[in-house]
């Protein structure tokens, strides 16, 4: 009774392989030729489960088939006894061409002559699968997570089907580590991870950052500083500029976002600057204040000096020598007066190109200065002169101060050869300053107020009726 065989393969980026096989005869029968599929289906990365179907024969002789393969053509080195049943299910080992005939036997189990040879290529592997992942933290409670796989039938994400490619956010609390895993269709895989790391929030507030310094080039200024050395980490800076010898802010505690340096373009003038640390459990104090300027360096007037005709202060200079170049000679003079040192809260005034200005003085100490100005920039101001009228009181003596609790108690000495009718008590967060308070008091020379905690720079001017004189020595209370 003649049978027909063929082979179908289904391997991994293979298509539809399909061979007729010719009749098979089994001894004393005639029958018709029927035709036989095998087909391929995956086992592993190794293997192939291939299964045999073929239609059963109509004679009455027939009571089974063998399966007979191998690696040669004509030479089967294997066998498999189906019975009765019309297909046969074997797992064959990746890399080989194999070859099959099948035969139909009887009761006396005699084979009839086999049909003609099929094959099937198992030789083609497939390939393994590779896959890429990267996690990234945004916003510090977000997580974005890309992913892209070669070769990949299937992927999952901690567990979770997803796209062979993609981008995901995912919301995060704690350090968490992201795994794929993408499978080809031999059952292969690959497996890659990524870590973000969440930082909990500081309970405490960074310490105060270093080394602030400015370069400029023309009119751009470049504020760089570095991290505090200790404490707790930033997650931002706080920048301050300031107009030199003024109150006036060009910047004040501007959040420049958690980096180590910034640049923004300024008019001509001179400026200072400082930084500040910043997290979510407070500020830090300020870095160092820096000096800079914008625009050309003129040379400074020489021999500022005063002379007093009553109250009304006769102020002189000298014109810088310059070389001639006229972007070195100075076209004009400015005069700047302070209450403190290095300020110019009172006045800054453009005199032009003299070098002699006089004016009544009101009650009071005054610190002035002189600098030279053209088109091109200005020149460093002369040192500080100050201006105390000559019935004005002088300076406090042997100011001394402790702290009881939250007690501040102060003692001074009266000026020598001045009439007092009482005192000016200046506190102030740095040297110099008087930003924190400014209390006026009778001729006692004792004082006692409660204080927040805190660090304090204190000094005591005498009054009268010229107004407040020299300050006095400077304490400092903690």
């Amino acid at each position: 009774m003649p049978v027909g065989i063929s082979v179908f393969a289904d391997v991994f980026c293979r298509g539809r392989n399909v061979a007729r096989l010719a009749h098979s005869w089994l001894v004393g029968a005639a029958a018709v030729a029927l035709l036989v599929v095998f087909s391929a289906s995956t086992a592993s990365a190794q293997t192939a489960s291939v299964t045999a179907v073929w239609d059963r024969n109509t004679d009455t002789l027939t009571t089974g088939y063998v399966v007979h393969y191998g690696t040669t053509p004509g030479s089967y080195a294997w066998s498999y006894d189906a019975g009765n049943l019309t297909s046969a299910q074997l797992t064959l080992t990746r890399g080989s061409i194999y070859y099959f005939v099948v035969r139909a036997y009887n009761t006396s189990a005699l084979q009839g002559p086999p049909s003609n040879e099929a094959t099937i290529d198992l030789r083609t592997t497939t390939p393994a699968p590779t896959a890429t992942l990267t996690a990234t933290l945004q916003n510090g409670n977000t997580a974005v997570v890309t992913w892209q796989t070669t070769n990949a039938v299937s992927a999952t994400l901690n567990g979770a089907s997803v796209p062979l490619n993609g981008t995901q956010n995912y919301p995060v609390s704690t350090t968490t580590t992201f795994t794929i895993v993408a499978a080809n269709s031999a059952g292969a895989t690959v497996t890659r991870s990524a870590t973000v790391t969440v930082t909990p929030p500081s309970t405490s507030a960074p310490s105060a950052p270093t080394n602030m310094a400015v370069a400029v080039s023309g009119a751009r200024a470049t504020f760089s500083w570095r991290a505090p050395s200790s404490g707790a980490a930033p997650t931002g800076y706080l920048v301050d500029v300031g107009v030199s010898g003024t109150t006036r802010m060009i910047a004040s505690g501007h959040n420049v976002g958690n980096v180590l340096s910034v640049a923004a373009d300024l008019p001509k003038g001179r400026y200072n600057a400082r930084v500040r640390a910043a997290n979510a459990a407070g500020i830090s104090g300020y870095s160092n204040l820096y000096q800079f300027r914008i625009g050309r360096t003129l040379v400074s007037p020489s021999g500022f000096s005063v002379q007093w005709v009553g109250t009304t202060a006769v102020l002189s200079w000298t014109a810088p020598t310059a070389d001639g170049a006229v972007e070195n000679v100075p076209t004009a003079y400015v005069l700047e007066a302070g209450t403190a040192p290095g300020m110019s809260d009172v006045a800054t005034v453009n005199l032009g190109n003299v070098t002699r200005f006089s004016a009544p003085i009101p009650g009071g100490v005054y610190y002035v200065r002189v600098r030279a100005e053209n088109a091109y920039g200005g020149s460093d101001p002369t040192p500080d002169l100050v201006l105390v009228p000559p019935d004005a009181p002088g300076a406090p003596n042997t100011l001394v101060a402790s702290r009881v609790n939250s007690t501040v108690n102060l003692r001074w000495n009266a000026p020598a050869g001045s009439s007092v009718s009482g005192y000016v008590i200046e506190a102030g967060s740095a040297p110099g300053l008087s930003d924190v308070a400014r209390l006026q008091v009778g001729p006692g020379t004792t004082f006692s107020a409660v204080a927040p905690v805190g660090t304090y720079y204190i000094r005591v001017r005498a009054l009268n009726g010229r107004g407040p004189g020299l300050p006095s020595n400077e304490v400092l209370v903690q």
